[in-house]
This record gives C-alpha cells, structure tokens and sequence, in this order.
C-alpha cells in the first residue's frame, strides 16, 4: 500500500500544494565523502516565540557546494498562541496556518527530504535541528554542522562571539538578503555555508566532510530527560506542553525542475529568532 500523500502549505500560498518525494541519488553521507560531492540540507524554522517554542514554519534547502538541488518550504498547523513580538518579527499570524499540515506530517516530509544529507544550521544551540527532532523515539543521526561555529574558526572571529546571519552575508559578501522567514533564512544559512567551505578548503586544505567534522563540535540535539525519551512526537508539539521543554542554554534562483516548492518570493520580514541579531542568552527567556 502507498504511504497517504503529503501536503504542504508554502507561506504565501493560496492552497495546499502535494508534496513529492525527492529521490536521493547519492549515497548517504559520511566522513570519508569528497565535500564536492556530498548533499547538505540548510535549515530553518520559524517559532510561536513562547516555550515551549512551537513550530509554526520549516524552510529548507538541499544543496551541493556547487548548487541548489531542492527546496522545502511549509507552514504547520500550530494552535497555541503566537507571542506578539515573534509575529511581528516572522510575520506568520493564525490566518496564514489554516490547511497547513500538522507538526507530525511537517516533521515526516521534512526528514524525507533531509535523507542521506549533513545538516547546517546558523544557530549557537541547534535550536531548529533541536525543535526538528524533539520527541522522536531516537535523535536525528544526521551530521550537524553549525555555521556560527565554522564562522568563527574560518573568520577567525573571537571566541563565544555568535555572528548573526545578517552580519555573516555582509561579511562574506554573499548576494542575498535574509527575509527572516524560514525557506530565505535557509536559503541564505546555505550561501554563507559554500562561501565559508570554500574559504576553508583553501585555508585549511579541507578535502571531506570528515575534515569539517572533527573540527568543529556535534552540536547536543538529544536534549531530552532519560525518562521521557520515546515519547510520542504529537506530544511534542502540543499546545499543552510546558516550558520545560525548551532546550538549555546551550533575490531567489527559479526552483530547479526537482524543487518542492515554488521559488521563495521576494518577501521580507523579521525574524521569530533572537539568534539572528547575533546576541545569546537563555531561550527560557525571550526567544521570540
């Protein structure tokens, strides 16, 4: 029997869109994989801005140092309350979630989409790859790289300095403007990625994705206690759940033929994210 088709809800969409599964024609990657030839998948999400931070948007793109494969691009049906300031940053207000898919079915597109690839992420805390896997039964086993972290060491930046997503595409002269909505804040997490690649591999001589690996630290994404590890995902994304939840401190291309999502619009807002204006602190306090 086939699975139930997916649909997906990309922002600004006036109705469902059915989502196809890409097919993955790579093999997984691994250490020893050439970083020419290896698959990455950039994410970012959008949040309700309170804890337990529910996700109210997933944006991702799927890439190889030389070009973009595939985008994924939805909002997901979230009926707890937006903190006022996050919708102000996101701009994502309940209107917009009408359709979109559950957190659960979201989740199941996103990590189909994600198979086989190493995950980048622009956040000191992998807070989006922590929200992704919460409350699955076993944490993701994906390859986690943290750009603020490769930031640091290929632009030698001083140490515990988070860089935000903005200052790093000025820095890196990158030809992209952060929208602050989670497919362009995914978008521009992987132009900052190839541009920092490439700087390290005529730096540091950087060969495979085992070379970025060891240098830089797995970011902790299994954050949840002994006790309720196996926990039912939908648990986790419920409008019931507590703050205890919230993790420790810790111009867009035409789609290519395989895209699935339309090419991101030209939109701009703000982001639900602390983390994007580069200052740190606790996302038990105002992380919206």
């Amino acid at each position: 029997m086939s699975p139930e088709p997916l649909f997906l809800k990309p922002r600004g969409a006036a109705e469902l869109v059915p989502w196809e599964e890409i097919a993955v024609d790579a093999p997984e990657v691994g250490p020893g994989t050439p970083l020419g030839d290896a698959q990455f998948v950039a994410l970012d999400v959008e949040t309700t801005g309170n804890a337990p931070f529910l996700v109210l948007e997933i944006g991702a793109e799927r890439f190889r140092l030389d070009g973009t494969l595939s985008f994924f691009d939805t909002l997901v049906d979230c009926r707890a309350p937006i903190n006022p300031y996050a919708r102000k940053r996101h701009h994502i207000d309940r209107s917009m979630l009408i359709g979109a898919p559950e957190f659960k079915d979201a989740r199941r597109a996103f990590l189909r989409f994600a198979q086989g690839a190493v995950l980048v992420e622009h956040s000191h805390d992998a807070f989006d790859t922590w929200l992704v896997g919460r409350g699955l039964e076993s944490p993701l086993e994906h390859p986690i790289i943290d750009t603020t972290a490769l930031a640091r060491l290929v632009l030698d930046l001083p140490k515990g300095q988070t860089p935000g997503l903005a200052r790093l595409v000025e820095e890196l002269a990158v030809d992209i403007t952060p929208a602050h909505a989670a497919l362009d804040d995914a978008r521009a997490t992987a132009m900052v990625f190839r541009e920092l690649i490439r700087r390290a591999r005529e730096m540091l001589g950087w060969a495979v994705v085992g070379d970025v690996l060891s240098a830089l630290p797995r970011p902790v994404v299994d954050r949840t206690p002994p006790s309720r590890r196996g926990s039912a995902a939908a648990a986790s994304q419920s409008p019931d759940a507590r703050g205890r939840t919230a993790p420790p401190r810790s111009a867009a291309p035409p789609a290519t033929p395989r895209a699935t999502s339309r090419a991101p619009s030209g939109r701009r807002g703000r982001s639900s994210r602390r983390r994007r204006s580069g200052s740190s602190g606790s996302p038990g306090g105002s992380r919206a």
